[in-house]
């Protein structure tokens, strides 16, 4: 089992990043995908916002990006996050062990 992990810096001031990505979440899961889950960071840098999503494989993971790309409940979201961010989204793969 992988967990990929994404890290969202947003710029200062800019709000309404965490139910965009609780929006991304519900569409993700309508789409048929794993549930996306959304962390706030209790230490560290100010409004930093983590999520996580759990797959079978990198290939099935990987499978599922075009389906992503191509369903816009969900690129609709992410066109009003991307102007949020600070930078863009940091992805780490973390694999079970």
């Amino acid at each position: 089992m992988l967990i990929v992990q994404r890290t969202y810096t947003p710029k200062p001031g800019a709000g309404g990043l965490v139910g965009l990505l609780k929006t991304v979440s519900q569409k993700t899961i309508e789409a048929g995908l794993p549930e996306v889950k959304v962390y706030r960071k209790f230490l560290g840098p100010h409004g930093i916002i983590v999520t996580t999503q759990e797959w079978e494989s990198i290939e099935v993971y990987n499978n599922s990006r075009n389906m992503v790309r191509q369903t816009t409940g969900i690129t609709s979201v992410f066109g009003q996050i991307y102007p949020l961010l600070d930078s863009t989204h940091v992805t780490e793969i973390l694999e079970s062990v």
